[in-house]
């Protein structure tokens, strides 16, 4: 009886919100793991989108028409943040824009603010998968990348409407001044210094990230911070998050086992050498380092490999090297998960409707199929007996009343495809009208999705997530299935 109930209990991550939990690829034992690293941006400090992307387009731009004398028009347009998603290529040769789907063919396709029609797309990519080691393209893989893709399909989409000559060198030169203008206000400080100066309106506040650090550290894991921006930034940006001077946390830094500062990721993972520079402080809290390499940080930690798991937002800065290059386990936040969820949820009765249309278009081309192949049968019976013999009528009656049935069902085969068409394009527009969901690419998974579950041991919309698990959980992967299967 026992054993009964049993199979009825609720497994506990069925009560969180979709939002709250943790998704597993790979299977992970938490307790296993000695040593928790986390990258700064868009890990433990979440940007408000709008804001934080808007601004970084306005720098930009203005860097652009001062700098390389681009045309003044571009001050005129507005950053349109449903523009671009996370898991699109740059295609730099042509000055376009793909969504691809698992199989990296290209499902999708803009050039400059222009979606490319179905004929225009198969004649620039026919050859069918895009391979993604050729330089001349580049993954969008974090949230910074946005305005910058924004800002190169809108330069594109001017400097041709001045009738200017446009070739692979001028969208690779544009694609070139682009992500210069972006590293610029980066590195000069004119991006950090506004946010830092109003980081009510850039920093959006968790408040459980704190007690979730705490409690990872009450366990006994070594906390380390490992990310590329600069000391005076971080310093600024964890206080704004962490700090409760009323409260458990007076310095942030007292979370931390080691930290790490201007890493230069990806490099930091693959790098053999690398003497990091210690920074001087009075009585530091923890050990802080600018630089280095992970050899340095795994001697540093104690631990190596399979013992640390890392945190981060980059599919191949922080996940894909971390993982391959050190066989560190790894973690990815996907903030727009979060969103994609709710749209989910949201259009629910509409997906179970768009479900139960395929389901019977493949009923109706299973039942066709399946007449086609008795007249082709009929059709050899009659040829063997030349046309004769007293079976013949029998077989043109059943021919013709095939042929009739397959009608109608061919028929219904119609509607039942423009239905689930119609459908399925309105589900899609409610993701974003220009690119559908994030993960999807009609029934395959997208180019995005494959990278989540290819490179991270588990994702989830935000570290905090982190808090409503046991310390010592065992994070298993579902059942992977062949069709066959199903």
């Amino acid at each position: 009886m026992t054993e009964v109930r049993s199979w009825g209990r609720i497994h506990h991550e069925t009560r969180l919100a979709p939002e709250h939990r943790i998704y597993v690829n790979r299977n992970l034992r938490l307790g296993s793991i000695q040593a928790i690293g986390f990258d700064l941006d868009h890990t433990l400090a979440h940007y408000r989108g709008p804001a934080v992307e808007e601004l970084a387009f306005r720098l930009a731009r203005h860097y652009l028409v001062e700098q390389f004398g681009y045309p003044k028009a571009i001050l005129d347009i507005p950053y349109d943040r449903t523009f671009v998603i996370r898991g699109l290529v740059i295609d730099k040769r042509r000055g376009n824009i793909l969504k691809m789907n698992y199989h990296n063919y290209v499902a999708r396709g803009c050039h400059g603010l222009r979606m490319l029609d179905s004929e225009e797309r198969k004649t620039n990519y026919r050859s069918g998968r895009i391979r993604m080691g050729n330089p001349n393209y580049v993954t969008v893989d974090t949230l910074f990348h946005l305005p910058e893709v924004f800002l190169f399909m809108v330069l594109v989409h001017l400097l041709e409407a001045e009738g200017r000559r446009m070739g692979a060198r001028q969208y690779e030169k544009i694609f070139t001044d682009v992500r210069f203008s972006v590293d610029s206000i980066h590195a000069n400080g004119s991006l950090k210094s506004e946010i830092m100066g109003n980081l009510d309106k850039y920093i959006r506040k968790d408040p459980r990230l704190a007690p979730t650090l705490r409690e990872l550290a009450r366990a006994g894991k070594k906390l380390f911070l490992l990310t590329n921006s600069e000391y005076f930034y971080t310093d600024a940006l964890l206080k704004y998050l962490l700090v409760d001077p009323g409260g458990r946390v007076t310095d942030w830094r007292e979370l931390f086992h080691l930290i790490v500062v201007e890493a230069k990721k990806p490099i930091f993972f693959t790098s053999a050498e690398g003497e990091p520079v210690v920074q001087q402080e009075e009585a530091p809290v923890c050990p802080i380092f600018t630089g280095g390499c992970a050899s340095f940080l795994e001697t540093a930690l104690g631990f190596k490999g399979d013992q640390v798991l890392y945190f981060g937002d980059h599919t191949y800065g922080d996940i894909l090297r971390s993982k391959k290059s050190l066989g560190w386990r790894t973690a990815m936040v996907v903030e727009e998960l979060r969103e994609e969820i709710e749209v989910t949820r949201r259009l629910q009765p509409q997906i179970d409707e768009l479900n139960h249309w395929k389901a019977l278009r493949s009923v109706l081309e299973a039942d066709i199929s399946a007449m086609e192949v008795e007249e082709r049968k009929l059709e050899r019976r009659m040829e063997k007996r030349n046309g004769r013999g007293e079976a013949i009528s029998k077989i043109k009656k059943r021919l013709e009343s095939l042929g009739e049935e397959e009608g109608r069902l061919g028929h219904e085969l119609e509607t039942v495809r423009r239905v689930t068409g119609e459908l399925g394009d309105a589900l899609n527009d409610s993701y974003n009208s220009r690119w559908g969901p994030l993960f999807r690419e009609g029934q395959e998974m997208s180019h995005f999705a494959h990278q989540v579950k290819d490179f991270a041991c588990i994702y989830m919309t935000r570290v905090s997530n982190l808090l409503y698990y046991d310390l010592n959980h065992y994070f298993r992967s579902a059942r992977e299935m062949m069709p066959h299967e199903l």
